[in-house]
């Protein structure tokens, strides 16, 4: 059982001052290190150290931490030595390699199914691929599907008509770019993945959404730092968008727009807006709550200030106030 990863490792040696190895791409395999050999081992290969290294199995799990579980985490750790192993990766596979490790632990899984070629360096010394880019549609891999590892995937221009469910189960995503498509809608689930960060949509046909309920998923709320949205012919941004308290740049240009929502005012970690190229005629008062370090709005239709009609207003003076209040209370 092989397991592709982000390890981190947290050395208890000293008491006060735990020493923490930065997380590297890792692979995590179970076996046995002999043919002959009844003991299980951990195996834990970097591309830095492809001779590996080998933890005891047997009786030397002090606990494994699956609190986080179902966000691609989970913490082994070990007696001697005094280890944590950190983990993070696809959600499906580290569940799975635990339950081998819980089966190896509690001694319920046949030892000849973990093959002795699984603590064999020479076997695991190529990374797993993270970076995926299709460059036309007789390339895309529709039976096979994108590598669970895949940390970023580049569709462009590839003339698809609709979102592939196939990208949902890709849980180390963090990077999605379909631009220069024909997709006109983009499914709920899509607001779930927990890493996703960039997300490129522009040169699309999102204005034949009418739905935009991915955007109220908490992850996609948390963790997305940038949205291109931009050239979708879109009259208008869904109320939604207020609600992506991570996003930092958010590109709207190029599009129909005649209004901005006064939700975007309630994105305080936004630095780029790109609003240049729409019909806007004003910009919303909360705009004024954004900290921006670039705001582009060129090319637009706003209306000269002369044109707003402005509303006067009597306001009564303090002792007109106190007569009529003395006139109500002096029939009561």
């Amino acid at each position: 059982m092989k397991l592709h990863c982000n390890v981190e490792i947290n050395n208890r040696s000293f008491a006060t001052n735990i020493i923490r190895k930065k997380s590297q791409r890792s692979i995590l395999a179970i076996g046995k290190p002999t043919i002959k050999s009844t003991e299980l081992y951990i195996l834990w290969q970097t591309l830095q150290n492809k001779q590996a290294i080998k933890y005891k199995i047997d009786n030397n799990i002090n606990k494994i931490f699956t609190k986080f579980i179902d966000e691609g985490k989970a913490t082994i750790r070990l007696i001697q030595p005094p280890h944590d192993l950190i983990i993070q990766s696809d959600i499906i596979q580290l569940k799975s390699f635990l339950h081998i490790l819980k089966l190896g632990i509690t001694k319920k899984i046949d030892s000849s199914v973990l093959d002795i070629l699984n603590l064999n360096p020479k076997c695991m010394s190529s990374a797993p691929k993270i970076k995926v880019v299709v460059n036309k549609s007789s390339e895309y891999p529709t039976l096979e599907g994108f590598p669970r590892t895949t940390e970023e995937l580049y569709l462009v221009g590839l003339n698809r008509k609709s979102f592939d469910r196939q990208i949902l189960k890709l849980q180390s995503l963090r990077i999605l770019n379909l631009s220069n498509n024909q997709i006109c809608s983009l499914p709920n689930e899509l607001g779930t993945l927990q890493h996703l960060q960039q997300l490129i949509l522009s040169q699309n046909r999102l204005h034949k959404s009418l739905k935009w309920i991915w955007l109220d998923q908490i992850a996609v709320r948390s963790n997305l730092k940038l949205l291109d949205i931009s050239n979708n012919m879109l009259q208008k941004l869904p109320q939604q968008i207020g609600k992506l308290d991570g996003l930092i740049n958010l590109k709207a240009s190029q599009n129909m727009l005649t209004y901005i929502p006064q939700s975007l005012g309630k994105l305080h970690k936004l630095k780029y807006l790109d609003l240049s190229k729409n019909n806007l005629h004003c910009m919303p008062g909360s705009i004024r709550n954004l900290h921006l370090i670039l705001l582009d709005l060129s090319d637009n239709e706003f209306l000269p200030t002369d044109s707003y009609s402005m509303c006067k207003i009597d306001v009564p003076s303090l002792t007109e106030c106190a007569a009529k209040s003395f006139l109500k209370t002096r029939f009561v």
